[in-house]
């Protein structure tokens, strides 16, 4: 946290992390590397063939260190603007003056000073702009357009800094609608060498944890991750929808001695929330990719005549990795059916399009089995499912947001209070962030406190660098983290929620917070600003 009158975008140290792996990044969504790394990343190079395929490594041409002598009693000083994307050191320097002829000899002077060295990159796409990135640097204008473009992302943006400034740095630059973009993995562009930060690998963490972030304020980079998986949807064909990880061509690269191999059956591409854009749908291959999402559910799903409804059985992950090839995983059979953007969605997109929509699609919406305890009002995470049994991270909280599914709050609450316990407290960084929106949607501001407070053993210092597990282990700059945690506030403490008729929100927020304020929320078109206090306005 920043001391009163600091500037809270800026992150200023005398003493760098002994870790590498926690100095800040540098990057944008074409290059990518750390402060003081002797590689870079570029968008889209990957090396090695399927379980193999990991990020290229070419030599960095900013790896600038300088080595120079000191002294012991004064300080060296790091600073990263995120403001600006600007990473700066400042070395003391000691000068002495050499000793004059004499037989006296003169005072000896010490003075300090310090040398700026500025590591920056200024996104353009190759070939098409490189004259143009020439001309910048001949004109000695390259700082200053970086300058402006880190302010266009900024300008009206509420600071959330750290997460924010890690996660703009991945998106496509604004204004660059054929910029070759190839996703964002959970460490990020300046991870990803071979067995790092899962190699570069884009997961669904992209769709359903950066995602919806990226959309509240930004709707073109939203369209380019969207498009991402549009232009990678014939590989999806191609693996027959056994979607976990993807690289630049969208073919699976899941290494199997990490991830655990197997069927991941894990394609939930977030179609719902692409809104009702048309163009997109209809010309731009956005119908191809519902239409596949949703005929892959339907092959998988098998009728069951005791019971007398639809069963997804096998090899179907869930998002607890604890318990994995379930069978009925609640989460799954409500994505499915009746979340927007996934049966539901497709039979409405349909429709609107004048595409003939099966009636097996809208037999299976309604027949599909969705787990639910009746005598004790929480939803079974999985077919056998005990109460106390363990769970890795968030699963069937996930229900309520951000499937929204329509549920009794009391059925809310007791999924809250059932899994929160079970949960492993080193689980990955997103899953508190879920607890805490649960709570915020039941008006238990003290509870989500304590589960937004976990997120914090997650961001290390100086430089809010987030880790995947508190004890350090895992992704480092992860913006799978990051992005559940943006997501609390934006969808928690704010209250927002997007849907087609409207935008709504509710806030609520802790005593100590007054007032709240954020800004650069697009929706059909339109900006807007809000400010949300607890003080009544004054009667006329």
């Amino acid at each position: 946290m920043a001391v009163e009158g600091e500037d809270p975008g800026i992150f200023t140290t005398d003493a760098l992390p002994s870790d590498a792996r926690l100095l800040p990044t540098l990057t944008n969504a074409y290059l990518g590397t750390r402060v003081y790394r002797d590689i870079l990343h570029v968008n889209g190079v990957y090396n090695g063939a399927v379980g193999e395929t990991h990020r290229a490594d070419p030599p960095s041409p900013v790896h600038v260190k300088m080595d120079v002598e000191r002294a012991d009693d004064l300080r060296e000083t790091f600073c990263l603007d995120t403001r600006t994307g600007k990473w700066q050191c400042h070395p003391p320097l000691l000068y002495h003056m050499p000793s004059c002829p004499g037989q006296v000899l003169q005072s000896r002077y010490r003075a300090t000073g310090s040398y700026k060295v500025t590591m920056l990159i200024k996104t353009f796409c190759e070939g098409m702009s490189f004259c143009e990135g020439m001309s910048l640097i001949g004109s000695g204008s390259l700082y200053l357009s970086h300058i402006q473009a880190w302010a266009a992302l900024w300008e009206g943006c509420c600071a959330i800094y750290g997460c924010l400034y890690y996660l703009l740095s991945a998106i496509p630059p604004l204004g660059s609608a054929n910029f070759p973009f190839s996703g964002i993995s959970p460490g990020g562009l300046s991870n990803g060498t071979s067995g790092e930060d899962y190699w570069g690998h884009v997961f669904w963490d992209q769709d359903t944890w950066i995602y919806p972030n990226i959309l509240l304020f930004y709707p073109e980079a939203a369209c380019a991750i969207l498009k991402y998986r549009i232009r990678t949807l014939e590989e999806h064909y191609t693996t027959h929808g056994n979607k976990d990880t993807s690289a630049a061509t969208g073919r699976e690269v899941c290494p199997e001695k990490i991830y655990g191999g197997g069927d991941p059956h894990q394609w939930r591409c977030d179609a719902g929330s692409w809104g009702w854009d048309l163009k997109l749908f209809q010309q731009e291959g956005g119908w191809d990719v519902v239409q596949a999402i949703t005929q892959y559910w339907c092959s998988r799903v098998v009728w069951n005549c005791e019971e007398e409804n639809y069963h997804i059985v096998g090899k179907c992950y869930a998002p607890d990795e604890y318990h994995c090839t379930v069978d009925n995983s609640v989460y799954t059979n409500i994505f499915f059916p009746l979340y927007h953007f996934s049966l539901k969605f497709a039979i409405d997109l349909g429709s609107q399009l004048h595409f003939v929509v099966p009636e097996e699609w809208k037999e299976i919406m309604k027949k599909l089995k969705v787990p639910l305890d009746k005598s004790r009002c929480y939803h079974p995470e999985y077919d056998g499912y005990c109460p106390g049994e363990p769970v890795k991270q968030a699963d069937v909280v996930l229900l309520g947001f951000p499937l929204m599914d329509p549920m009794d709050p009391e059925v809310r609450r007791n999924d809250l209070e059932i899994y929160e316990p079970v949960t492993d407290p080193q689980g990955p960084a997103m899953t508190w962030s879920m607890f805490a929106i649960g709570w915020l949607e039941l008006k238990e501001v003290k509870r989500a406190q304590q589960q937004m407070s976990k997120c914090f053993s997650n961001i290390t210092e100086p430089f809010k660098i987030w880790v995947e597990n508190s004890d350090g282990s895992g992704a480092v700059n992860f913006l799978t983290g990051m992005g559940g945690f943006l997501q609390a506030i934006f969808f928690g403490y704010a209250g927002f929620r997007i849907s087609r008729s409207c935008l709504k929100f509710d806030p609520i927020y802790p005593d100590d917070i007054k007032q709240l304020n954020i800004t650069g929320i697009c929706y059909l078109g339109s900006k807007l600003s809000f400010t949300f206090t607890k003080e009544k306005p004054p009667s006329k």
